[in-house]
């Protein structure tokens, strides 16, 4: 025999609920507020025991915007925790709605590496993840590591330092900052014998933005960007940036880097 686990209730009374702070920034869904519109809200909100929204937000200030009744149901979840899991499972928070919750529960690191993503539109989020966190390969386990809140810069400032070398790089050089391209660049930044004027000078020279359009992988990228340095210097040399060939036919640094930006993990590698 089924069981009766919870009620349904309908309300136009939107008063009476509160929003959970942290929980994920409101947004402009056209979609869902169509929908809304001509089929009415087809799944209850939840609510806590004191008739905090864990799940529904956006249904609920829709129908608050136009006069809607409100279908809801009381759970026993109590926390942000609860939400997460419940959205994450239901509805899939995107990386941003993660960090914006950890910005609000007072998280140093997560602030620091919001204002760069908002700065720094261009780069993509993964690259900047990854390379903020010391690796040098982009990986979807660091988006995770973003997710649980375990999220950590190696050095903050050192780490600003190549995002806005970066910027100089792409401004100078005229290349387009695709999946793949910061990374690439984190990867030859944190050479210590990298030169950044020589490189910038030996991209345009050799016109590598034709060569590398529609590359949108770090390590094919970085193939290049190596070759590109390294061209006309004599292996061995001072200047010249030691590497191996992988299997994949892709290269593997094996100069010195700066270790307070590279997980020593990496290094190790």
């Amino acid at each position: 025999m089924d069981k009766v686990i919870s009620d349904i209730y309908t309300t136009n009374e939107y008063n009476q609920f509160r929003l959970i702070e942290g929980n994920r920034q409101i947004r402009v869904n056209r979609k869902l507020e169509n929908s809304i519109l001509e089929k009415g809200i087809l799944t209850p909100i939840a609510v806590n025991s004191t008739l905090e929204i864990l799940d529904g937000q956006h249904r609920f200030y829709i129908a608050k915007k136009y006069g809607i009744n409100l279908p809801y149901y009381v759970t026993i979840s109590q926390n942000m925790a609860d939400i997460i899991e419940l959205n994450n499972t239901v509805y899939n928070w995107s990386v941003q709605d993660f960090i914006n919750k950890y910005v609000e529960d007072g998280k140093e690191a997560y602030t620091e590496l919001n204002e760069l993503i908002h700065r720094f539109k261009y780069i993509p989020l993964g690259d900047m993840v990854s390379a903020a966190l010391g690796n040098l390969n982009k990986s979807t386990k660091d988006i995770d590591i973003v997710k649980e809140g375990n999220f950590n810069f190696l050095d903050v400032e050192e780490f600003k330092l190549v995002v806005f070398k970066f910027n100089d790089f792409i401004y100078k050089t005229e290349l387009k900052s695709v999946s793949g391209l910061f990374i690439a660049f984190f990867n030859m930044y944190t050479i210590k014998k990298f030169n950044l004027e020589l490189f910038i000078e030996k991209i345009n020279e050799q016109d590598i933005k034709t060569k590398i359009i529609g590359i949108r992988n770090g390590e094919q990228l970085l193939k290049r960007f190596v070759r590109a340095y390294n061209y006309n210097l004599k292996e061995g040399s001072n200047s010249y940036i030691e590497y191996k060939m992988k299997k994949n036919r892709t290269v593997a640094i094996t100069d010195e880097r700066i270790k307070n930006l590279i997980n020593p993990v990496q290094v190790r590698m």
